[in-house]
């Protein structure tokens, strides 16, 4: 299996173009938060999350005749915003809220990656809540991978890249000849590898993530680096993220 990391949003493109236009399994991995939320909705009974890339499209979506049983969620600068039901913290995804609920999801960068996606890839949404069972999903569908940050403001983002090495990590324990194609994977790797004994410290020290400590949202961290705790493997389909049916366990040596 072959694997790429796109560590910046701007150079999609880019990477992209190591693959030559062929099928790829596309992650967005977005730690800080959108990853985390998405898990959470789905694993607490949403219906499906729509993702849009500004927050005038999500509200001219809900105004749809067929949306009738949708919300608003997401955020800007961390924050809800003013008329949306939900913003981009996962405490606030209960089953009471989303329960049977579309959830139309505007964030800063989670779901601008998700609406980057290349036609005809296979797009799964990755995190560090869901890393075993993401893992187990991208050997089964045995594409190439690129694994997309999110980033922040279309700049690096630390969480996002130790997650992309994660993902690789755990893909690397069923596939021993996964070949890594650019050196965003190999960053990524190096990252996860400086890390992976306390996956939760590099939230705390990213600049997101001293950004939302700063602005009350500090317990968000240990929930969004809290290892397999989430083990739901979204995927768009569509146009809608749903939960991917389970898929049988890896096999045991």
């Amino acid at each position: 299996m072959h694997i790429a990391v796109n560590l910046v949003p701007g150079t999609l493109a880019r990477e992209l173009s190591l693959f030559e236009g062929g099928p790829v399994t596309y992650v967005v991995v977005d730690i800080l938060r959108a990853s985390t939320v998405i898990c959470t909705a789905l694993s607490h009974g949403a219906e499906s999350v729509i993702p849009v890339g500004d927050i005038e499209a999500a509200r001219v979506l809900l105004g749809r005749t067929d949306m009738r049983n949708a919300m608003l969620c997401g955020e800007r600068g961390g924050r809800k915003l003013d008329g949306f039901d939900l913003g981009n913290s996962p405490a606030e995804y209960t089953t009471e809220k989303v329960g049977g609920r579309t959830l139309i999801f505007a964030s800063t960068n989670g779901s601008v990656a998700l609406t980057a996606a290349p036609r005809d890839a296979t797009v799964l949404v990755g995190g560090l809540v869901n890393v075993s069972a993401l893992a187990h999903s991208i050997v089964q569908h045995d594409q190439p991978v690129l694994i997309a940050c999110a980033g922040k403001e279309n700049g690096f983002s630390l969480e996002d890249a130790v997650g992309a090495g994660a993902i690789i990590s755990k893909l690397w324990e069923t596939d021993p000849e996964l070949e890594l194609v650019n050196d965003g994977a190999r960053a990524a790797q190096v990252l996860w590898d400086q890390y992976k004994s306390d996956p939760v410290m590099p939230l705390w020290q990213s600049q997101h993530g001293i950004y939302l400590i700063e602005i009350g949202f500090g317990a968000d961290l240990s929930v969004c680096g809290a290892i397999d705790s989430v083990p739901i493997v979204p995927i768009l389909r569509d146009g809608r993220i749903v939960a991917e049916p389970p898929i049988s366990p890896f096999p045991q040596n």
